[in-house]
């Protein structure tokens, strides 16, 4: 009996083993799927989460987590969650949604969501609504509501559970389908002593001139989670036709962000194609991945160039502003870019991806940060994010496939090879079969570095589980032999 337990032990090892062989290159295979359908790499762990179309039953959200889930159209383009929040913290809800791209979907620059933040007594504490704002083609947008606590407001103060409603916006011939969803809730603590609340209706300082050169290459992440990091200087990317790359740039207090972004000319651009509206899209968030500000340009061969709007130096203070964009400068940290070419360029350029040059100026010293009662969280800037900045930490590998199903192809990072995302990877499969952020559909492709880790996997398994069948051969040959011998 021992003999025959150890003779089933030694067996079962080889099974296994040679299983792990076989699970390898199911993983490869796997791993290539996803890696060339997805164009947005989710928080790595993220939490999968259905939303409910009613407050009743709805998933709550914890602070400091990010969810994955889904939004559908029709009756299906309405999901809620739940948030518990306390009377002290104020709160940042994000949202973004991922369309599927290709050039079988149609969009209109109205399209997007609304997301909705309310009390458990139904009062409305704050709505934004994302959409993609310049031409008509579908690319990932965030949407921020917020709950600020502060001396004599008058709803939304208290402790409670409170709801999140995200609503899908289309015109009725836009192309339905599922979105993917990724949800974050932030919380920024209260002060020592309260602060003013009041305007300080400051405005941004001179212009800023931006740096000068020929630029070093980093190549763009798909998202806000492997988002590339800059410093201060002149970065190039190739971005193809479709492509949304993201970027992010550590500001502190006191210091004052400017970006100058350009749309090179292509030697091969067709001399009869007319020009293209909103072919150059830039957009910035902040670290709440609240938007900022955006700004786009024509696009007619030659070079397109976008500068934004000038902002003020990050302050406490900006929060109280009148403005929009200069409200949204009211916190130390990443800042994020994301820069679009629409499908369209390819037009002008054919099959080559375009090069894009940014020229990234922090201007000031850091400032003291406020008197918080307690560690900042995401809204600082610490050594380490600094180090993250210089050494280019995040970004993606963008393939030479198709982008966007239109016949252009996307151009590859020139630093061949890439960097693995900087705090993201690939995130956990979805909440349904369609919430995988335009899989299938999807057509903008970028090899996450999860993919690319369980592809090397796949090729050790496939190398270990040939050479485990080939020892059996041979064993097998050998053992009968044996018996050959003895009779």
């Amino acid at each position: 009996m021992r003999r025959l337990v150890a003779g089933r032990r030694g067996r079962a090892w080889l099974t296994v083993v040679a299983g792990v062989g076989l699970c390898g290159i199911a993983a490869s295979a796997g791993a290539v799927g996803t890696g060339a359908s997805d164009p947005y790499v989710f928080a790595e762990g993220a939490q999968n989460v259905r939303g409910t179309q009613g407050g009743t039953g709805a998933p709550r959200l914890t602070t400091g987590e990010t969810y994955r889930s889904s939004l559908g159209a029709g009756a299906s383009a309405t999901a809620h969650y739940r948030v518990a929040l306390d009377g002290a913290a104020n709160a940042y809800v994000s949202v973004v949604a991922v369309p599927p791209l290709g050039s079988g979907v149609k969009a209109a620059s109205s399209d997007g969501v609304t997301v909705t933040l309310q009390d458990q007594g139904g009062n409305e504490c704050d709505s934004q609504r994302a959409t993609f704002r310049s031409g008509a083609y579908p690319r990932p947008v965030a949407a921020v509501v917020e709950r600020l606590v502060k001396t004599g407001g008058l709803r939304c103060q208290s402790a409670g559970t409170y709801d999140v409603a995200v609503e899908r916006v289309a015109e009725s011939d836009s192309t339905g389908g599922t979105w993917g969803l990724e949800l974050k809730v932030a919380t920024e603590p209260g002060l020592v002593t309260p602060a003013t609340s009041e305007d300080p209706r400051t405005s941004p300082s001179a212009t800023v001139r931006p740096p000068s050169g020929a630029g070093t290459q980093r190549t763009g992440g798909t998202g806000f989670n492997d988002a590339r990091a800059l410093s201060e200087g002149v970065w190039k990317d190739r971005v193809g036709p479709g492509q949304s790359h993201f970027f992010r740039v550590p500001v502190d207090w006191g210091q004052q962000l400017s970006v100058d972004a350009e749309l090179s000319s292509s030697a091969e651009r067709s001399a009869h194609a007319s020009g293209v509206s909103a072919a150059f899209d830039v957009r910035l968030y902040n670290p709440a991945r609240a938007p900022v500000t955006a700004k786009d340009a024509v696009y007619e061969g030659d070079p397109a160039s976008v500068t934004l709007d000038p902002l003020p130096p990050v302050a406490y203070e900006n929060r109280y502003q009148s403005h929009e964009d200069r409200a949204a400068m009211r916190f130390a940290g990443w800042y994020y870019l994301e820069v679009t070419v629409n499908p369209a360029v390819a037009q002008k350029l054919g099959d080559k991806a375009p090069l894009v040059t940014l020229r990234v100026t922090v201007g000031g010293s850091a400032a003291q940060p406020p008197d918080y009662v307690r560690d900042a969280g995401d809204f600082q800037i610490t050594e380490a994010d600094r180090k993250a900045a210089e050494n280019g930490a995040g970004g993606a590998v963008w393939e030479d496939l198709e982008v966007a199903q239109g016949g252009a192809s996307g151009g590859s990072a020139d630093e061949k090879g890439g960097h693995g995302a900087g705090d993201g990877s690939s995130g956990a499969g979805s909440a349904d079969a369609g919430a995988s952020s335009g899989a299938g559909s999807a057509s903008s492709p970028s090899t996450s570095p999860g993919s690319a880790v369980m592809m090397v996997i796949g090729v050790a398994g496939i190398g270990t589980g040939t050479a485990l069948l080939l020892w059996l051969a041979v064993w097998r040959v050998v053992a009968v032999r044996r018996v050959r011998v003895r009779n």
